[in-house]
């Protein structure tokens, strides 16, 4: 075998061994996200596996409190930590930085707290079949 031919089986071999190809079984999810018992009017919601969870992170929108995966786009059979995102504009407008003078960006922040998003400990077990998780968030007034 020549060099080349080496080269290219090599290059095949290890393409076939890419993680993109992960297989595990899926579930459908949907439910809903309330802050005070009142429907989050728009954000996302992202399961991330837990240790022993064989699966990708998942991404939903929430849309008027409700969100929905189906069984092809579900998170993996197994706990999931749970992140609720929710971005809003301030109507404040900054320079972006190394770009030419007057080149604006809105300035948005997270209307949730970080418990809910970046220091979640919300977490979903995630049965074979259909699965309801109905978060209702609590934020003081």
């Amino acid at each position: 075998m020549n060099a080349r031919s080496l080269i290219l089986s090599f290059l095949i071999l290890a393409s076939g061994c890419s993680g993109s190809d992960l297989s595990y079984d899926k579930a459908a999810v949907h439910g809903t996200v309330t802050v005070n018992g009142e429907p989050l009017s728009s954000g996302k919601i992202r399961f991330i596996p837990l240790v022993d969870t064989v699966s990708k992170l998942t991404v939903a929108d929430i849309v008027d409190g409700n969100y929905e995966f189906d069984v092809e786009n579900g998170p993996g059979v197994g706990e999931h930590r749970v992140e609720i995102i929710s971005i809003r504009k301030t109507g404040e407008k900054v320079q972006i930085p190394d770009e030419p003078e007057g080149t604006m960006r809105e300035v948005t922040e997270q209307v949730l707290p970080a418990i809910y998003n970046t220091s979640s400990r919300l977490t979903l077990e995630v049965k074979e079949g259909e699965n309801e998780g109905n978060f209702d968030l609590k934020m003081k007034e």
